[in-house]
C-alpha cells in the first residue's frame, strides 16, 4: 500500500501478517500469564463466545475487502491499525477461553 505498484501479494502479506501477528502476540501474553500464575487459569467463558469469534472473523474479512479495494494510502493504513486492534482482541479472547491445564496444548 505504501508503494504505488503494490500488487495483491504485497497487500495480502501486509494484512495477513498484521492479523496473525496480533493474535499471536496477545495470545502468547495471555498464555504466559496463565502459566506463570499472574492470571487466573480459569477459562474466560463469555456468553455467545462462538458468535463473538464469528463476528470477529467476518469483520476481518470485511476489512480485508476494504483494504484490497481502496486506493487511499491513509485509509489503507487506518484499516491496518483496525485489523491489528481486532487481532489483539481476538488473541485475548481465543486464548483466554482455554483453561490453564490445556494451555501447553494451546502453545504447541
Amino acid at each position: 500500500i505504501l508503494h504505488p505498484n503494490a500488487g495483491s501479494m504485497h497487500l495480502s502479506a501486509s494484512i495477513l501478517g498484521d492479523f496473525i501477528g496480533g493474535v499471536t502476540l496477545t495470545g502468547s501474553i495471555i498464555a504466559f500469564g496463565k502459566l506463570n500464575g499472574n492470571l487466573s487459569s480459569k477459562p474466560l467463558d463469555l456468553p455467545g463466545k462462538n458468535y463473538l469469534n464469528l463476528a470477529g472473523l467476518f469483520a476481518f474479512i470485511f476489512m480485508m475487502y476494504l483494504f484490497f479495494s481502496t486506493e487511499s494510502v491513509a485509509f489503507g493504513c487506518l484499516l491496518l491499525v483496525l485489523v491489528g486492534a481486532l487481532a489483539c482482541v481476538m488473541g485475548v479472547h481465543l486464548v483466554g477461553s482455554v483453561g490453564g491445564g490445556d494451555m501447553p496444548v494451546c502453545i504447541t
